[in-house]
């Protein structure tokens, strides 16, 4: 795992390639697949969980400063034709919007919204496929050992197929909680780690480089700003805003492609079968070979 560690962030980061899109093939009794991942009962327990946290966070009289939510992802990560439910769990710090209060705009507002929706304080989630005979979905271990759990929301669906194994990259931004805010501030500490994802024997997740700074909003804009930043590649501290930053970044977005097609909770709530397929219909197989 090691070496396939190391080649991928290789391949990633220190090559250049071209990019060439794979047609879209639908894996074989597609639809088969989605009726037992909507049947398997996963979904129903995300929701039974969701809603206990829900009612832990009001018993807590924490409803104002926090909030839990998830969402469910379909794909084929290693182009096997068996099919991948992917949940990614999003707790939120809504700290910036509780002691700012009344006493700014709407504007103002919808920004600190955008901030805590799009930077949960805690990431995590799960994986599961489709067992080999199709008949039932299996749990799929990520491993995020020594890194962050990556945000699967912000997985990218472009992936570059590294030793026989696709590595797709994964952005993963988070505004933890600060114990020590009493009142509205100016700035929030936020932190974004760049990562890779590739599917073996389990998810294998690895982080490639991480940065801290601070966020501002202003109106309706939310603007980060980095601090520091280390390509853990490389074992090197750079400028987040130097030529080697930049450099890396732009690789990265030149490869990612687009994010991965997730839906929400209140969509899963509604009709399982249908958004389990909405977002699977959302899925290419998209690769840089």
């Amino acid at each position: 795992m090691k070496k396939l560690f190391c080649a991928a962030l290789a391949a990633l980061v220190l090559t250049a390639g071209s990019v060439a899109a794979e047609p879209f093939a639908p894996a074989p009794d597609a639809e088969a697949q989605l009726d037992v991942m909507a049947a398997s009962g996963v979904i129903q327990e995300e929701i039974n969980t969701l809603y206990h946290t829900w009612d832990g966070i009001l018993k807590s009289g924490m409803a104002k400063r926090s909030h839990y939510t998830f969402y469910a992802a379909v794909t084929d990560l290693n182009h096997n034709g068996r099919l991948e439910l992917l949940i990614s769990s999003h707790f939120l710090n809504r700290d910036p919007l509780y002691y700012a209060g009344d006493s700014i705009s709407e504007e103002q507002k919808k920004g600190l919204q955008y901030l805590c929706n799009n930077y949960p304080s805690e990431v995590y989630g799960e994986a599961y496929e489709i067992s080999v005979d199709g008949s039932t979905l299996e749990p799929y271990a990520i491993n995020h050992a020594n890194t962050q759990f990556p945000d699967l929301t912000r997985l990218h669906i472009r992936g570059r197929k590294t030793d026989g194994h696709y590595i797709y990259m994964v952005d993963t931004q988070r505004m933890p909680r600060n114990k020590s805010w009493t009142s509205a501030t100016d700035r929030y500490d936020i932190v974004y780690d760049a990562q890779i994802l590739w599917a073996d024997v389990d998810l294998g997740v690895g982080t490639n480089a991480h940065a801290e700074g601070t966020a501002s909003v202003h109106g309706e804009q939310v603007e980060p700003f980095y601090t520091s930043m280390n390509l853990l590649y490389l074992n090197k501290d750079v400028d987040p805003y130097g030529i080697e930053a930049e450099k890396f970044q732009r690789e990265r977005l030149d490869r990612g492609g687009r994010r991965i097609n997730f839906v929400d909770w209140q969509a899963l709530d509604k009709d399982a079968r249908t958004a389990l397929a909405s977002s699977w219909y959302g899925w290419s197989y998209e690769s840089e070979e």
